[in-house]
Parts: C-alpha cells; sequence; structure tokens
C-alpha cells in the first residue's frame, strides 16, 4: 500500500506536513511575541498564486505522462496487429511461426510484462524480452532473403515500431515528478496550512473551516499527481485492451491453424 511513489505514500506525507504547519503555528504562537489579529492577505495571496501555478504544472507534466503511456501502449498493439496481417503473405511455415510468435507476444504481454509494469521500475518481462528476441531474428531472417519485397518492408517497419512502442511504455511505467518537486509540493502543503492557522487561531470555527476545505482540495492534487505520475501501477491505472483487442481480433480472424495457437514455449529458459 506504501509502495514508493504510490498516491497513498505522497498522502500520508501531505496530511503529515498540514499537521506539522498546525502544530508549528501553535508553538509560534505560544512562544513567540507573534500576537492576534493577523493580516497575511498579501503574503496569503501570492503563497497561493505561486502554489497553484506550480500544481497546474504539475498536473499538466502528469497528464501528459500518462496521456504517452496510453498512446504507446496503443502504438504497441497496433503494431503487432500489423505484423500478424503482413506475414500473411509469406511462405506458410514462414507464415505460421510468424503468427505464432505475434499470438505468444501478445499472451506475454498481457499475463506476465503489464504486471510488471505496475512495479514502476521500467525492467518490464525477461520473459517478453527473450520472446522478443525470437520475433526479432525471424523477421530479420525473412528481409534478408527478400530485400526488395514491399510487404516485407511494411513487416520489418512494423516491428521496429513495435520495438520503439515497447521501449517507451518500460520507460512510461517509470514516475517522471522529480523528487525535489514532490519535496515543493509537500512542503507547501506545510506552509499553505501554517497561513491559515497563524490568521484563524482565535476563531476555531473558522480555523477548523479552512483547513478541512484546503486539506480537502490539496490532498486531491496531491492524489491525482502521483495516480497519473504512475500510469500503470495507480488506481487509475492502465489496462492491456487495446493487446487484448488484438489478440481477439486474430483468433477470430485466423483458421485457427494449430501450428499459430499451439502453446507457447519457455523463451526465457531456451534463450
Amino acid at each position: 500500500m506504501f509502495a514508493t511513489g504510490s498516491a497513498v505514500l505522497y498522502i500520508s506525507i501531505a496530511v503529515a506536513s498540514a499537521l506539522l504547519g498546525v502544530l508549528v503555528a501553535g508553538l509560534v504562537l505560544r512562544y513567540t511575541a507573534l500576537r492576534p489579529p493577523f493580516d497575511f492577505g498579501a503574503v496569503d495571496a501570492l503563497v497561493g498564486i505561486v502554489y497553484g501555478i506550480l500544481l497546474a504544472i504539475l498536473v499538466l507534466f502528469a497528464s501528459e505522462h500518462y496521456s504517452a503511456a496510453i498512446t504507446n501502449a496503443d502504438k504497441e498493439a497496433t503494431s503487432l496487429n500489423d505484423i500478424y496481417k503482413a506475414a500473411g503473405t509469406l511462405q506458410p511455415t514462414a507464415r505460421d511461426t510468424l503468427r505464432h510468435q505475434v499470438i505468444c507476444y501478445a499472451r506475454e504481454k498481457i499475463e506476465l510484462e503489464w504486471p510488471s509494469l505496475r512495479n514502476s521500475d521500467g525492467n518490464g518481462s525477461p520473459v517478453l524480452f527473450a520472446r522478443t528476441r525470437e520475433l526479432n531474428n525471424q523477421i530479420e531472417a525473412i528481409a534478408r532473403a527478400e530485400p526488395t519485397n514491399l510487404v516485407v518492408s511494411t513487416l520489418f517497419n512494423a516491428n521496429l515500431t513495435r520495438a520503439e512502442a515497447r521501449q517507451l511504455m518500460l520507460e512510461d511505467s517509470r514516475p517522471e515528478l522529480p523528487k525535489p518537486l514532490w519535496l515543493v509540493v509537500l512542503l507547501g502543503i506545510g506552509i499553505v496550512v501554517f497561513l491559515l492557522s497563524i490568521r484563524y487561531w482565535e476563531e476555531k470555527s473558522h480555523l477548523i473551516a479552512a483547513l478541512l476545505a484546503s486539506l480537502a482540495l490539496l490532498v486531491a492534487m496531491v492524489g491525482a499527481l502521483a495516480e497519473l505520475d504512475r500510469p500503470f501501477a495507480s488506481v487509475i491505472g492502465l489496462q492491456p485492451r487495446a493487446m487484448e483487442s488484438v489478440l481477439t481480433s486474430v483468433v477470430q480472424s485466423s483458421t485457427q491453424s494449430p501450428v499459430v495457437f499451439r502453446p507457447c514455449a519457455d523463451t526465457a529458459s531456451a534463450s
């Protein structure tokens, strides 16, 4: 639950930062000469504007990260589908063998690599790395045998696009918001709460209302940032729907060749 970079972790730190802000406000009022009433209108406005701009920029950055993960997942699935279709013009043996690799790639992507993407470490699945090597070797052999064939060229380019999309997906699985920026965000919550506490300390009902409203908004923003920054591991984490659609499509459009749909060999141990 408290995995590195998780929304629960950052929300917990945000709440702790807010409590620290209240505690510091109480200590300042008790042990310093500062006494109410206070008028921090200009300071509050400045802090609010600067902090709001920072959050807006970070949300935009995290949203683009999440959108890029969707795009690359769709691109990988589309390219794999293109490989399957282009293989239809090959000789039956090469066609069925290559299509079998595509089917196995899709299965292993869904069953093995997608769960590993949720670790947010960018490592991927060793099984799919081995499957990729087999797929690459077979397509390269076909391309060497028929270098001037336009269909083979399409096949080769589709495989390059698939490889690029997969590599970008592995990168997308990692959080991209730098830790120093998270520090500023979480520290900013403590500062906002500190200023609110100083301003409304003598008016407890106003203080509680201001803290609850502010914390609800700030915690929601922190949670949204953390969720968007881990596209595969969050509550709104991406699912392999595009790859599942490709697998469903090729199964339904195929003649159910026993060669194409035979069980997949353990490429990781074989390589």
